[in-house]
């Protein structure tokens, strides 16, 4: 919750710094065919780049050592025991997010105009994904913002402006059916 907070106060510095209106670019916009389907080139960057760094991310948090380290820290505080370094874990846990955050914005802002109060719509959409997968589950993860993805697609042909009542919706139902998620145990 101290993250709601911490939010608000630098969104609130960035549009002292640089206002409040939209700014964005064209980047990419050239529209490509693809079997009778038409997509813009930046989407099509986008999907590669999002797919590339999630099996990047995937292999390195299962076949590494720094990977098994973090799955440990992160199933049980006590895996010191064994000879985890703790502090290392997270403090790198907390520069990967921050670097993935960073590559998000970026891929981001090929395809959407961006403005500063932009963080809390993404913020909330990453909660409805993790839960969504079930915590803790990386393959869940992914197959809940697959999920998400599909219905923001649907949903902006019928209502862009309900995608995120569409969400909601679907995070609700989530819960009351299976509330440890798709892939929780």
């Amino acid at each position: 919750m101290a993250c709601f907070g911490l939010q608000f106060v630098i969104q609130n510095l960035a549009m002292l710094l640089w206002g409040g209106g939209l700014k964005g670019y064209s980047y990419l916009a050239v529209p490509v065919n693809i079997g009778g389907a038409v997509f813009g080139t930046n989407r099509l960057i986008t999907l590669f780049y999002a797919l590339g760094i999630s099996l990047l991310f995937y292999l390195f948090l299962t076949k590494t050592r720094t990977g098994k380290a973090i799955r440990a820290a992160s199933q049980n505080a006590t895996a010191a025991i064994v000879g985890v370094n703790i502090d290392f874990v997270l403090s790198l846990c907390f520069a990967l997010g921050a670097m993935l955050a960073g590559i998000a914005g970026c891929l981001v802002s090929m395809m959407y105009s961006i403005h500063t109060a932009m963080g809390l719509e993404y913020t909330v959409i990453a909660l409805i994904v993790i839960v969504l997968g079930g915590l803790g589950s990386i393959t869940g993860s992914l197959i809940g913002g697959f999920i998400l993805g599909i219905i923001g697609s649907i949903m902006s042909y019928v209502e862009p402006g309900l995608t995120l009542v569409a969400y909601y919706l679907l995070f609700t139902l989530l819960l009351l059916i299976k509330p440890t998620g798709l892939m929780g145990r």
